[in-house]
């Protein structure tokens, strides 16, 4: 049994030096290895808003990302991802960034308190579709400095862009984009 596997491991080996000379093909090189490169933290860029006057360019614009604003005066942090099923664990199992219709909206914060209050807003082109909330984070207990995640759910809509809008008593925390095909 040793032999025939031997024997199957030379040949192989024989194959695999004579056939690039048979196939009298170009020889692949050896591509540098990436390295990684410390950049700074890019300016958040501007929304690209076409100019009336200018024109049709033949060029759609592309969405900006998502800017989360900074945390908050007593440390509250929150980040939003979009879903597309329910999350079983802070982070998604499978990206909604492009969905269906039906996306889950992920809130993994930070810094929390048991009165604070989250809720979710789902916007288009400046107008709200749909909003759910607000929870109030009692599980919190009497923790001041609570971490959690939490999520909330939105289907059936309509294909375009979509920015999802966290609050957290009523002032904005997070957003994320999704697109819904």
């Amino acid at each position: 049994m040793f032999v025939v596997f031997l024997g199957i491991g030379v040949l192989a080996l024989l194959g695999g030096a004579l056939l690039p000379g048979l196939l009298d093909g170009p020889v692949a090189e050896a591509s540098p290895t990436p390295s990684l490169v410390a950049t700074p933290t890019p300016e958040p860029l501007p929304s690209l808003t076409p100019d009336p006057s200018s024109g049709p360019s033949g060029v759609a614009p592309t969405p900006s990302p998502a800017v989360t604003p900074p945390p908050a005066a007593d440390g509250f942090l929150a980040r939003a991802e979009p879903c597309d099923e329910p999350p079983s664990s802070p982070t998604c199992d499978n990206s909604g960034a492009e969905n269906n219709g039906d996306v889950w909206i992920l809130v993994s914060f930070r810094h929390a308190s048991p009165t604070d209050a989250l809720s979710v807003s789902i916007h288009e082109s400046g107008t709200t579709v749909a909003q759910d909330g607000p929870i109030t984070l009692a599980f919190c207990g009497t923790n001041t400095d609570c971490a959690g995640w939490t999520f909330f759910d939105f289907h059936d809509l309509d294909e375009g862009d979509y920015e999802a809008r966290v609050t957290r008593n009523g002032t904005q925390v997070a957003t994320i984009e999704f697109t819904v095909n």
